[in-house]
Parts: C-alpha cells; structure tokens; sequence
C-alpha cells in the first residue's frame, strides 16, 4: 500500500516519543511505501484534491530519524491510504483541510480519521453527549454565567476548546485575585471556553486510554503531574506510567465506542480522570510510545494492521 503521513514537520519532533514516527516506522516495517505530506501542502487544484509530498524512510536515530526524497505533486488519490496527523490549533487552516481530505474519500481514497468526524467531533465539546460520564461542565463566554458556575462549585478548570496538551488551560478557584480579568478577557475575546468543575484527582494523574478501531489494550498511560502544576499532560511536564484499566474506565470505553465506530474513527485517545471522562481526542492522540517503552505494548503495529484489513476488506 501507499501511505501517507499528513503531520507537522517531521524535522522538529522527538523521535523518542512522536506517535506518528512510531506509525510510519511500522508501517515501513510491514514494506508499504510511505509519503510525507505537511498540512499546508495539501491544496485543490480545482475540484481535486492534491498535495506537494515526498516518498519518506524513517528510523529511530538522533543522528537523523528521517530521510525525503525529492518532493512531488500529485492528485491525493496516488495514495491507498492517508493518516491525518497534523496537531492543533483546530482553526479554519485545520478545518479547510478536512474538506481536502474528505474529497479524496470521496475518491475512494481510505483516511483515518474520517475527515467529517475529525471536523465535527471537538475533542472537548464532544464529551458533552455523554452527561453521566462528565463532571459539571458549561461551555461560555459570558462572564455572568461563568461566574454563577465558579460560585456554584468554588474551583473550577477552564479550557481553550481548540488547544492541546495542556495549553492554555487555568485552574480557579472563587476569590483568585486574577478572576475578574481572566472573565474580563473571556468576554471581550468572545471566545467559548469550556468550564469544568475542578477534579481533585488530577494530582493521582488523569490516564490516556488509547483505541485502536474501538479497542483497548487493556493498561492506560497515567500521566502524573509534577510540582505545583496541576495538568499532567506530558507536553507540560507530566510523568508517565502505565497503570491497568479498571471497571469505571471500561464502562466508559463501552459507552463511546459504537459512536467511535459510527463515526470512522479509527484511532482516539480518551482522557479519564478519576471516575470522569474529560476528553475525547481524535486529531492526532499521542502516547504511542510510552506504552511500547514502559510496557512493550506495541499499538503503532496493531494500528497498521487495522489499517490492512480494513484496506483489504
């Protein structure tokens, strides 16, 4: 098979720990040719989707994990399959490009995750169909109904719905000196902010279960936060480990997979802390590589052969 990688640059990952290195090392593996395609190269030349890529081979090497060959165009339907990997900001740029994708599944052209889902399902927002696994949560800009919610439960998390790995998220609590400008700010920015009740948990860490075409693997990584931060998301410092999945976190799993599966979701990392799922993520979920390092858990492999069977049949 073809495939191809739409990721940001290649060039300034960690080897060590990007996911999509780990897919297109399997991938590579299992002797499929493998094209690199960054998110702005992806473009319609009228009514055809296309794209400028390069034939890639990977390795894990510091001395150089990546090697691309001359760079080309073509019309997207060149390739068998496609894997969407470029990161937030979720903005009109990540949004334009699902359209892109989406008419080269129309082409017949398999992509994970399905384009549509990937522009209608907001990792944050998505969580709210499913009100008995959340904790209280509302979704606003306005400082009136904001303030009703932090007077209403005392500590509160608020978080940008378009970010990732922890990015712009605030912890606060009724009193914080600096909660009249954070709410001053939300309201002149109008910008809809998701606020949830603070989860004490977070410090025992909140867990990324990953799901590969609906299933799991049975551990979750734990991602523990360290210091005074209380985000344990590993892009800010949290720690890893792997812990196993108990009877809330599979109840919670059972309940989201036939939507998962609708949907054409082939891989998603949900976010559970304590007994709440906080999020569902779908762009590119990352921590591939601590289950492999700390459990020998290798889903990057089950991943691709989801994707030839799935191709196959």
């Amino acid at each position: 098979m073809k495939l191809a990688f739409v990721m940001d640059p290649i060039s300034k990952i960690s080897y060590k720990k990007d996911s999509t290195l780990a897919m297109m090392i399997e991938a590579q593996q299992s002797e499929h040719e493998i094209y690199y395609v960054e998110p702005n190269d992806l473009y319609f030349d009228m009514e055809i989707p296309s794209c400028i890529t390069s034939s890639i081979s990977v390795q894990y090497k510091a001395s150089g994990w990546f090697q691309k060959d001359t760079p080309f165009v073509t019309s997207l339907d060149f390739f068998d399959v496609i894997l969407m990997r470029q990161d937030p900001p979720f903005d009109m740029n990540y949004v334009n490009n699902t359209y892109i994708l989406e008419a080269a599944l129309n082409l017949g052209v398999k992509v994970f995750n399905n384009p549509a889902a990937l522009r209608d399902d907001n990792e944050k927002l998505s969580i709210l169909r499913y009100p008995n696994l959340i904790t209280q949560t509302i979704v606003s800009s306005s400082k009136s109904i904001i303030e009703k919610f932090i007077n209403n439960h005392n500590e509160v998390v608020i978080k940008p719905l378009g970010l990732m790995g922890g990015q712009g998220i605030e912890r606060i609590k009724l009193g914080d000196k600096n909660l009249d400008n954070l709410l001053n700010k939300i309201s002149e920015k109008q910008e809809k902010m998701m606020i949830q009740k603070f989860i004490p948990e977070v410090f025992e860490g909140d867990k990324r279960v990953l799901l590969i075409d609906g299933e799991d693997c049975g551990f979750a990584v734990s991602r523990i936060p360290q210091g005074d931060d209380f985000r344990g998301n590993l892009a800010a410092g949290g720690k890893a480990e792997v812990v196993e999945l108990n009877e809330r976190d599979k109840e919670i799993i059972q309940s989201i997979k036939p939507d998962l599966e609708k949907k054409g979701i082939m891989i998603a990392g949900i976010d559970i802390l304590g007994n709440y799922l906080t999020e569902i993520n779908i762009t590119s979920p990352t921590c591939f590589r601590e289950l492999m390092d700390i459990k020998e858990i290798n889903l990057a492999k089950k991943l691709i052969e989801k994707i030839e069977s799935n191709f196959n049949g």
